[in-house]
């Protein structure tokens, strides 16, 4: 039997994928209220097991707290403290982590099949009886307000906040960014209330992985006996943008200069978004993109620029980011505003088209991976507000992409003169 060689001389033809279909999400709404979410796909008998109740950092009046509530929660219950916590999680192989979303608090477990029905009275002790104390917040919130130190003396966190300010409005609660001595001054009490709040508020579990019925069953039953939860706690605020203009924080001692530039975008329900989220992805969204190609490439004035579209369920903007030499700042901004303008009468066709839509589709694809990245979907999906069929909506969107298409939305979306830029050096 002869064997082909394969000459590696000659670079692999670039094909279409194939047609990408997202696994579906099997929703159960149990008797208490909970929303059972199950995607059950993979190969290896791994669980990942996500509690995301109501109430996330924009629903508090001090975001920053809500944050510390989310990690401290996981370092002592009514019946055990976080060394014993840690010490059921190690025992058992898997890994518990959480965060807080703007509308929503998580907590994430994962672990291998057989392994999960003794690590869920560790979830429902944290998700039911969570104590603080002031060593283990310390803690936290020692760690929060190092790393916020870390981020207020870098000149692209200091821009992207100025530049977010104006676009959502200095009031909106994602304009708020806390300094160290917030994290540090808040007490137990503080996010005792908080988490006494969350209590009975409305929860969504997502169960994700190559699931057998006891593993999917034990959930269900654990699930089944926590208290009624259908309590609401979301409080959307629509942004409020200021004029168009532009600001500047003041960095002496930093070494290179952070530009950030936002204009306040349509939302996700609006027929157009899919379409002006590729245009911007044409602008600023991949390696190949305009923005790098000339900035980063050409001009060698950055090492990296991007620009996205962030929606949200307050609104949503477009984004550009890059950090230069201070001596680079105007001209990044010039370049930018010219590859914007751009769009409008030259937008993509042909080979940059093409190589768009692939990356277009090929990021999509990712979510049809694995379990996890199909679980991801689901998940994001609630986090955001994105409509139930946001997924096959996106890919008729990639397939029917025209030169056309992008330069309407520029010239409906993109106007220069909306920006809002900050720079800090």
């Amino acid at each position: 039997m002869s064997i082909k060689t394969l000459d590696r001389s000659v670079a692999p033809a670039v094909r279409p994928l194939a047609d990408i279909k997202l696994a579906p999400e099997h929703v159960e709404t149990l008797a208490n209220g909970i929303a059972f979410h199950v995607v059950n796909i993979g190969t290896q008998p791994i669980s990942r097991l996500v509690v995301a109740r109501d109430g996330g950092a924009l629903d508090a009046e001090r975001p920053w707290q809500k944050r510390l509530m989310s990690e401290a929660m996981r370092e002592n219950t009514a019946s055990m403290d976080g060394e014993q916590i840690a010490d059921i999680v190690d025992y058992n192989g898997a890994r518990l982590t959480g965060n807080v979303h703007e509308h929503f608090t998580k907590l994430e477990l994962l672990a291998l099949n057989h392994r999960l029905p003794a690590l869920l009275p560790v979830v429902r002790d944290i998700i039911l009886e969570a104590r603080f104390n002031e060593r283990s917040l310390a803690v936290v919130a020692g760690k929060a307000a190092a790393n916020r130190a870390i981020q207020l003396s870098k000149v692209s966190y200091m821009a992207s906040n100025a530049a977010r300010r104006m676009v959502t409005g200095p009031g909106h609660p994602s304009a708020i960014v806390a300094m160290p001595d917030d994290f540090t001054s808040t007490t137990p009490d503080d996010v005792t209330a908080l988490y006494d709040e969350m209590l009975g508020a409305r929860m969504h579990v997502f169960l994700g992985g190559a699931l057998d019925s006891a593993t999917v069953d034990a959930v269900r039953g654990f699930l089944e006996e926590l208290p009624y939860a259908d309590r609401g706690l979301m409080h959307v605020k629509p942004y409020t943008p200021l004029a168009p203009g532009r600001t500047h924080v003041d960095m002496p001692q930093a070494r290179q200069a952070a530009v950030s530039m936002m204009m306040p975008a349509i939302r996700r329900d609006n027929p157009d978004y899919i379409d002006l989220r590729l245009a911007i992805v044409a602008l600023g969204g991949y390696f190949g993109s305009r923005l790098m190609s000339n900035i980063r490439e050409d001009k060698g004035l950055t090492y990296g620029i991007s620009a996205a579209l962030l929606g949200s369920r307050e609104g949503a903007y477009m984004e550009i980011g890059a950090q230069c030499d201070r001596n680079y700042v105007e001209q990044v901004i010039e370049e930018s505003i010219r590859e914007i303008t751009s769009l409008r009468t030259n937008p993509p066709e042909g080979e940059e088209l093409e190589r768009l839509r692939l990356y277009a589709w090929t990021s999509l694809a990712a979510a049809t991976d694995s379990a996890f990245g199909t679980l991801d979907h689901y998940i994001t999906r609630l986090m955001v507000g994105t409509p139930e069929n946001y997924f096959a909506e996106q890919l008729q969107h990639i397939a029917k992409l025209t030169p056309e298409r992008i330069s309407a939305v520029a010239t409906r979306y993109l106007d220069p003169e909306q920006l809002r830029i900050a720079t800090a050096f």
